[in-house]
């Protein structure tokens, strides 16, 4: 019964009991074990051999198997979804530093999977993944602090998240940024600036910029217009990487999602 005794081991620690495995390796001893378990799991196809070569990795102490875990935990077996599993196992490899799981836990909490939504610890733990240099969280936490959910709003920070996950390509943040160009949310208002962002989200097939672009356009006059396309080329200079015109693109999530979404392993 291997999904039972893992939880017992998540869950049912005594009070006498060391500390898990992760914390007993050295970073370094952590580092190589990770690295073992990815190129283990890259040559597995199976989802049932790929969730069981994450217990046995984790209960090493591998993080990166918590992880792994965690997300076939949330996903599910196909009947059920086990979202308490999925948390303790991203706390476990958030703690250190993954910064994935960190990110999925936030969600965790701000989705209410845990029971009510609670978005002081989403909060704090897309701040946690955004320290690792995560987009995504990045992204997410700048809409809390636009909207003043979990904190208290502040809409400089706002930008300037959204400014560092642009800056990594991520698209939907392109979109978010000329937004805040054209309202002057967070930064002195740029409709120039704002038109160049959202021509740029629009050609990267974002739905949203492509429904903006003309209330944008409107307001302009030709010499801004041309001003604005002028700055577009600049950043489809610096971003052409994410762009559709090249083999690697960057899709956008504000949720989780995962290649094996339709892949379930068995509860035994």
């Amino acid at each position: 019964m291997v999904l039972k005794q893992f939880i017992n081991k998540l869950f049912n620690r005594g009070a006498s009991e060391q500390a898990p495995p992760e914390a007993l390796l050295t970073e370094q001893q952590r580092t190589k074990l990770n690295t073992t378990f990815i190129e283990r799991l890259a040559e597995l196809e199976d989802p049932q051999a790929r969730y069981d070569l994450a217990i046995q990795f984790s209960e090493k102490g591998a993080t990166q198997a918590l992880y792994t875990l965690g997300v076939f935990y949330e996903q599910g077996d196909g009947q059920k979804t086990y979202p308490e599993l999925a948390a303790e196992c991203y706390w476990r490899a958030g703690k250190f530093d993954i910064a994935e799981a960190q990110y999925n836990l936030g969600l965790l909490y701000a989705q209410g999977q845990l029971g009510q939504v609670d978005l002081v610890s989403a909060h704090y733990w897309f701040t946690e993944a955004t320290k690792q240099n995560l987009a995504q969280a990045q992204f997410n936490l700048a809409t809390f602090y636009e909207d003043g959910l979990g904190c208290v709003e502040d809409l400089k920070k706002a930008f300037e998240l959204y400014q560092t996950a642009a800056n990594q390509g991520f698209i939907t943040a392109w979109h978010n940024l000329a937004l805040m160009h054209y309202s002057g949310k967070g930064t002195q208002r740029n409709p120039i600036t704002a038109y160049a962002w959202v021509l740029l989200a629009a050609k990267a097939g974002l739905k949203e910029a492509q429904e903006t672009e003309p209330v944008f356009t409107e307001e302009l006059k030709s010499e801004q217009i041309l001003a604005g396309k002028t700055l577009l080329e600049e950043l489809q200079q610096e971003f052409k990487a994410f762009l559709p015109s090249n083999e690697s693109t960057t899709t956008q999530a504000t949720d989780n999602k995962n290649d094996d979404d339709d892949n379930f392993y068995e509860v035994k």
